[in-house]
């Protein structure tokens, strides 16, 4: 029964005492002591009818699924579409006296927000429900949650969250998580820098051994091992722990690079000696896999596939099949080359250019990373302009609004207010809880940011989690 106002109350109370005297004593009338909420429903906002669960064990009533930035100028007069109850039901202020309650009057519910728009906490909205025995009741808190930020925008922070991070890098990184730590290398330094992705404020500074060179060309995670190619060394190292390296011999000789893991298999490049139809000799670059025992060869690298500053990106397709997808610098490009190609590559396939001929291409980016975030792909470059996003791979549009570098400073003698257009070498990673870590040389910090609504999404499953093992939960 939905209770709308004060006559609908007088008439119930009325009709239970008519009936209870024309029955007499000897047939009285049992009326329930169902004191609970059954339903609970706000008007609808900006188009869309937000959920509400019911708590039957705390008594309180919220919605999981927050509403969107802005909505505390709705939710300031907005009506309670359903109110479901037995009973009827009475408003508790703070002294907890009870009055009246009219839902069909609008109602002011932003100060049960839990974060008011002042920074303040808010307070929940207070009601008792009576069962028809009018012996029984039940108290209930109403709390609306709303998103204190935009669920699409990219949040960095206040700031880096380590300035300087390592001083001995000065120039080109390569960065990678590795059992829950981030490691940067750089040809300046001799040593590996390191943090706990659960800090990032405080880097450790480790001798390597094993490596003529901490100018990687190429690192990745595979197998829980590290393998890396060394600039100017053609073979692969391998490491448990990023610090100590040595040589893989199962990779044989030749390589110039790894690219990426997909399932149980490395992609690399690999340079053989081949007879061509001259009957001449020549190197022939060809992609291979391997499991890291065996290799197998298999096409030949195109002209225009990128081998220097390779960024990976792994994802399942539309039906969970493991996909590879990279970009990088050309060793020689043409006047032709004028956009940034993204490669793809799934197992068992060939690599194949996701090249087009429209005019929404990825311009030529120097040391590009791409990664795929938030159901979308994104693309940037060394000059931290903008990102450029695509949902397949093939058509880039240049992001406007939301999903952004935060803003340059205003010196340019330090960064500390953002770095969108300011240059630097840099290296990326984006982690397990969708955090994006951007390491920056010039100047020496971290940051770090994530989308919003992803952190939303994380909090939202915490909070199902918790709610599913919370018995007499109702929606």
């Amino acid at each position: 029964m939905r209770i709308k106002f004060l006559s609908v109350i007088v008439s119930f109370l009325f009709v239970s005492f008519a009936m209870s005297s024309c029955l007499g004593d000897d047939d009285p009338i049992e009326y329930s002591p169902n004191a609970l909420v059954q339903a609970f429903e706000l008007d609808n906002i900006l188009g869309v009818n937000y959920a509400f669960t019911i708590d039957q064990l705390s008594g309180r009533i919220y919605n999981q699924d927050s509403l969107p930035v802005g909505s505390d100028t709705i939710i300031d007069r907005i009506l309670i579409k359903t109110l479901s109850t037995a009973g009827y039901v009475v408003a508790v202020d703070a002294a907890g006296k009870d009055s009246l309650f009219n839902i069909e009057d609008s109602v002011n519910l932003v100060n049960t927000m839990e974060i008011l728009p002042d920074g303040t906490s808010g307070k929940p909205f207070k009601f008792r429900v009576y069962a028809p025995d009018l012996e029984h009741k039940k108290e209930y808190s109403l709390s609306v949650r709303v998103h204190q930020q935009q669920p699409d925008s990219l949040n960095w922070g206040d700031g880096p969250i380590a300035q300087p991070f390592a001083p001995a890098i000065t120039g080109k990184q390569k960065a990678i998580i590795f059992d829950n730590n981030i490691l940067v290398y750089s040809p300046e330094a001799t040593a590996v820098y390191s943090t706990a992705l659960s800090d990032g404020k405080h880097w450790a500074e480790s001798p390597i051994s094993g490596l003529p060179s901490t100018d990687l060309t190429s690192i990745v995670t595979f197998k829980e091992m590290l393998y890396a190619t060394v600039n100017g060394y053609s073979k692969v190292y391998s490491s448990s722990d990023g610090k100590s390296w040595t040589d893989a011999p199962a990779f044989g000789e030749d390589v110039v690079t790894l690219i990426a893991p997909i399932s149980n298999i490395l992609t690399g490049i690999k340079t053989l000696k081949e007879t061509n139809e001259k009957n001449e000799t020549e190197d022939v670059e060809r992609f291979f896999t391997t499991d890291g025992s065996e290799w197998k060869v298999e096409g030949i690298v195109p002209q225009n596939f990128p081998r220097n500053n390779i960024s990976a990106t792994t994802f399942n397709n539309a039906i969970g099949v493991p996909n590879i997808m990279v970009v990088g610098n050309i060793v020689e490009p043409t006047e032709n080359d004028t956009a940034t190609i993204a490669w793809g590559y799934m197992e068992g396939q060939e690599w194949a250019a996701l090249s087009t001929e429209s005019s929404y291409t990825c311009p030529m980016l120097q040391d590009p990373s791409i990664m795929y975030y938030g159901d979308a792909f994104y693309i940037f470059g060394k000059d931290f302009k903008t990102f450029y996003k695509s949902v397949n791979g093939i058509v880039w549009n240049a992001v406007e609004s939301m999903f952004m570098f935060p803003e340059q400073a205003a010196s340019e003698s330090s960064a500390t207010g953002g770095f969108r257009g300011w240059e630097s070498d840099y290296s990326m990673v984006v982690d397990k809880n969708n955090f994006i870590w951007i390491m920056r040389s010039q100047p020496n910090e971290v940051w770090r940011g994530r989308l919003n609504r992803l952190g939303f999404d994380s909090l939202y499953t915490i909070l199902k989690l918790i709610s599913r093992s919370i018995n007499g939960i109702t929606k």
